[in-house]
């Protein structure tokens, strides 16, 4: 880090931020964090297997993986990315499939990894997104297959159920014998659990 004084207090630029001001160029690409049952992956869109700077390493997937739907800025919150990975043989096939229970609900970190031109690591990983694993799905391309993770951001809230009535015969119908709504003809803007 590098401490700039500016006025009456100082600017502190990150390392990336430095090679930027000197006029070098700053390499980036994204990483995948898969946090699953039996293990922890680190994969990055790139190849070879490298080192972060916070000692973490990344297995690079060249051009067998893929993100999409990574959104920035305002629907980032709100849009479910997909991971790619393909290229799999039968074997490892199976082994997804067999794991794909496990999948569901597990955190899927994305973050940008920065490199400098000689593709050095350069800062900490920066995390885009923190997402938790919606379901898995496997496709048969040619003798290979294709394994596609849906993952939903955290501050998605499509799990948090809308505003509605609450009548007797609703707490009746989930519930029986509960007479909490017995003597109520409806009550509006229940928030339970929260």
């Amino acid at each position: 880090m590098m401490a700039v004084a500016a006025g009456s207090g100082s600017l502190v630029f990150s390392d990336a931020a430095q090679l930027v001001l000197a006029g070098q160029r700053v390499g980036a690409t994204l990483g995948v964090k898969m946090e699953l049952a039996s293990e922890t992956l680190n994969l990055w869109l790139g190849n070879g297997r490298v080192r972060s700077n916070d000692g973490q390493e990344w297995e690079g997937l060249g051009r067998l993986g893929g993100i999409s739907g990574l959104e920035f800025g305002a629907l980032a919150a709100t849009q479910p990315i997909t991971l790619t990975l393909s290229g799999l043989d039968a074997g490892l096939a199976n082994t997804a499939r067999e794991q794909n229970s496990q999948m569901r609900g597990r955190r899927v970190s994305v973050f940008a990894l920065l490199f400098d031109q000689s593709m050095q690591p350069i800062d900490l990983p920066y995390l885009c997104m923190l997402a938790t694993i919606d379901h898995a799905s496997m496709k048969r391309s040619g003798d290979a297959y294709v394994l596609e993770v849906v993952a939903e951001p955290i501050f998605n809230t499509k799990h948090i159920p809308s505003l509605n009535l609450v009548t007797d015969a609703d707490q009746q119908s989930r519930y029986p014998g509960d007479r909490i709504f017995e003597r109520t003809a409806y009550v509006h803007a229940i928030f339970w659990g929260s």
